[in-house]
């Protein structure tokens, strides 16, 4: 079995457990001794967001079409053809000005295991500033993406992108971690988290 099957039977098993409420959820100290995967999916859980575990594509659009389902999503933000294409496929609405959606589908540049971050840069929101785009997200990721730390992250972004690193980076975070719902970075995030094959 593999260990995203493993960590997608410890999320769901987790998920199941009624007596757990979000006064029992706490951040994941960093020295766990849990692969990097299990601990970002601990953390990321901890702090509120919503993680789904996609085999490929299909289940990805699958999953995306539950969330735009359950969410009620008429129009999407986004700006990347990528994804773009993704919407086209389940026929839903996308656009990129802001103010037209309370969601934005975007990829981001790393899933930090350390306290469940996610990094995202400007060139995932086409320069715009994380105070212009809504609060809830859903997040295209891959494994490969995943980073111990943000000093990880800063060093991996340094090395692939050269001369051409991004104007402005972030992170963002559940809107529950650490119980800081007031600050800027807390949002709704659903991360689809798609194996490559």
């Amino acid at each position: 079995m593999s260990m995203w099957k493993k960590l997608k039977q410890l999320l769901t098993a987790q998920s199941d457990e009624s007596s757990t409420d979000e006064s029992d959820l706490e951040f994941v100290a960093f020295q766990s001794n849990d692969p990097i995967d299990v601990l970002f999916a601990k953390n990321f859980n901890a702090g509120g967001g919503q993680f789904f575990y996609c085999d490929g594509e299909q289940e990805a659009l699958e999953t995306l079409k539950e969330i735009i389902g359950n969410e009620q999503i008429d129009q999407i933000i986004c700006f990347e053809d990528k994804l773009q294409s993704f919407l086209n496929r389940l026929n839903v609405k996308h656009t990129s000005m802001l103010g037209d959606s309370d969601f934005s589908f975007i990829e981001c540049e790393y899933l930090v295991a350390y306290d469940g971050a996610i990094m995202l840069s400007s060139h995932q929101t086409s320069g715009r500033k994380l105070n212009e785009l809504p609060d809830n997200f859903i997040i295209y990721a891959n494994p490969k993406q995943l980073v111990s730390n943000i000093s990880e992250a800063l060093q991996r972004l340094k090395s692939c992108k050269g001369d051409n690193l991004p104007s402005n980076i972030t992170s963002i975070r559940g809107k529950n971690m650490h119980n800081f719902d007031s600050s800027p970075n807390a949002k709704n995030i659903f991360l689809l988290l798609v194996e490559q094959i």
